[in-house]
């Protein structure tokens, strides 16, 4: 049986935009570096909506190992709204995808560290 080794990979979903955000060829080898990423993302759509994103941090992380959503927002706290998400993905390595640093946050809150300790956990 052959080992496979797996990487890691940030995206965003912006519910206002509704599109996808990522960095391309943005893989990462340990899903700590994509909750990073995720994190640095979640930090960046803040400021873009000015902060007025609500992040639900006692929302139930949902998915598999595969794709999974650790963080669910609303815009001004609106839940009928298109929710924004953070998810980290997991793939198998190929030969074609470049590791990279993750967008470090320039804040970390407690929350965000539960966030980390949570997800870490999940891919033991």
């Amino acid at each position: 049986m052959a080992i496979t080794s797996m990487v890691y990979q940030a995206q965003a979903g912006d519910g206002v935009k509704k599109k996808r955000l990522k960095r391309p060829n943005s893989f990462f080898n340990t899903p700590e570096e994509a909750v990073s990423e995720a994190l640095g993302l979640k930090e960046k759509m803040d400021s873009t909506y000015k902060n007025e994103i609500e992040w639900d941090y006692k929302w139930k992380m949902t998915g598999s190992s595969d794709k999974m959503k650790i963080l669910k927002g609303y815009l001004g706290g609106d839940k009928e709204s298109i929710a924004f998400y953070l998810q980290i993905t997991s793939l198998e390595l190929q030969a074609d995808y470049k590791m990279g640093t993750p967008i470090k946050p320039k804040k970390v809150t407690a929350k965000d560290k539960k966030v980390i300790t949570k997800v870490s956990k999940l891919y033991v």
